[in-house]
């Protein structure tokens, strides 16, 4: 394994400036056969970063470098982890964890047969493909209402861990009130009471990202935690 000191990633050292400015500080970049390794460094003995300044430039790196995905210490905590995901996510580069939970999820994924698991797919793809038709109409219905009585994004977007570690962003209609703003707290409570908000994860099934067995994926800020109190 490489240290990631490769010249596409701009990495150099500076005594002057500070790791507080970095976007992404104290990270340890290593990667092999196309696969870029990161996890948690010591502050004194990391080197600045400059590609590191900013998101747009850390996603150009990315980009531009041969790297094919992603894998990420939960040591870096959830800060560190929601910013590399969303830097991974804009270079089109898959993303997936490392730590102890990737391997139970890797435990849990390998025990299942090789022909059962691709079947309940198929059958879940389908089951879904239909639930989304049937409630299509109420899902459209809850849109329009949030838009009218919540402004704001209308869909929320945090990332989850799916099988093998791999993250992903699950999709779910949006339950905060955002400033303050209590005239919408009957549309979340009627959302929350009949799982109306779960509706839009009917869209993750279809892309394979989890079951319908899946009530509650673990998300990333979870699987930061276990891992810190392992």
């Amino acid at each position: 394994m490489v240290n990631s000191t490769v010249s596409n990633l701009n990495i150099y050292y500076s005594v002057e400036q500070q790791h507080s400015n970095n976007y992404l500080p104290h990270c340890i970049l290593k990667w092999r056969q196309g696969q870029l390794f990161i996890s948690l460094g010591n502050q004194d003995k990391q080197p600045y970063i400059s590609a590191f300044e900013s998101e747009q430039q850390v996603v150009e790196c990315l980009k531009q470098s041969p790297v094919r995905l992603v894998r990420l210490d939960l040591n870096l905590g959830e800060a560190v982890l929601n910013r590399w995901a969303g830097a991974c996510e804009k270079a089109n580069k898959s993303v997936f964890i490392r730590g102890s939970v990737a391997q139970k999820l890797s435990r849990m994924t390998r025990r299942q047969s090789q022909f059962s698991q691709p079947l309940k797919q198929l059958i879940y793809w389908i089951v879904a493909f239909l639930l989304l038709i049937v409630e299509s109409p109420v899902m459209l219905a809850t849109a329009i209402l949030i838009y009218i009585y919540s402004p704001g994004a209308i869909f929320s977007r945090e990332w989850h861990i799916g099988s093998r570690g791999k993250l992903f962003r699950l999709l779910k209609f949006r339950t905060t009130i955002v400033n303050d703003d209590f005239r919408s707290a009957w549309l979340v409570r009627l959302m929350c009471k009949y799982n109306v908000d779960k509706l839009p994860q009917l869209l993750n099934v279809l892309r394979g990202e989890i079951s319908l067995m899946d009530s509650h994926p673990l998300t990333l800020g979870e699987a930061a935690r276990f891992s810190s109190e392992d």
